[in-house]
């Protein structure tokens, strides 16, 4: 029996791939084992003819990989999510053609694949639609970690807890977890919310060590101070990590 037979034989596997926040240092060794020996790279991206971020960061390490895109609605606020929703869906269908033929297919995401993915939408969807694919996933560096890591924090330590939110609909959640003194605050998409968390942070007293950082690997990176930073215009995915009140 031919070998393209027992592919076809075979249900396929999916595999989210982190690659990382932004620089092609932080891919994993076994990120890159993985990219090398899947039959098809899918990389998501905004639209067609445009390359992904997660795709760029691929291609610095390995220049000749050939990568199949999936469009996928960036917009913000509730009609974005549900627009994305719908994207996984269809994408859901998309790579379960390759699927059923047996293929390994790595899904490459931003960060970590089994938080705040796009990996994890469309895992649900192929899942739901046929049970039996292996979806598996290679974790990734979050962008928090490399904040901290740039800024030199001391991110927990001992009993310290770790509270990792979004401003993405609000901030109620960063104020609620503002309140546990003996915790690291992780705000995730806060660039929108940026005047309101500031304000949070000053209220609970945290502002003057918390830090902000943005666009990580790209040009016009930046870590700092979030008590220094004037500009309004920070990028959406702005990272803003509060650490643990240690006075």
């Amino acid at each position: 029996m031919s070998k393209s037979s027992n592919k076809q034989d075979a249900p396929g596997r999916l595999i989210g791939v982190g690659v990382g926040p932004g620089d092609p240092k932080n891919l994993t060794l076994r990120a890159i084992e993985t990219l090398r020996t899947s039959d098809r790279v899918i990389a998501p991206c905004s639209a067609a003819d445009l390359e992904g971020r997660a795709e760029n960061i691929v291609r610095q390490v390995l220049p000749d990989i050939e990568c199949h895109r999936i469009v996928f609605d960036m917009s913000q606020g509730e009609t974005g999510v549900q627009a994305r929703r719908r994207c996984a869906k269809e994408a859901a269908k998309d790579l379960l053609v390759m699927l059923r033929e047996g293929l390994t297919l790595a899904f490459v995401t931003l960060g970590d694949p089994n938080v705040f993915s796009t990996f994890s939408l469309v895992a649900k969807e192929v899942a739901d639609l046929a049970p039996e694919i292996d979806i598996r996933t290679v974790p990734g560096i979050m962008a928090f970690q490399e904040v901290a890591s740039m800024s030199g924090l001391n991110l927990l330590d001992e009993t310290e807890k770790l509270f990792l939110v979004t401003a993405f609909q609000g901030i109620d959640d960063v104020k609620e977890s503002l309140q546990h003194d003996n915790a690291a605050v992780v705000i995730y998409k806060g660039g929108r919310q940026l005047a309101g968390v500031k304000e949070a942070l000053h209220k609970a007293g945290r502002l003057e060590d918390a830090v902000v950082g943005e666009l990580i690997g790209l040009k016009g990176e930046r870590v700092m101070k979030l008590a220094e930073l004037t500009d309004p215009s920070i990028s959406y995915l702005a990272t803003i990590i509060s650490p643990p009140s240690r006075r």
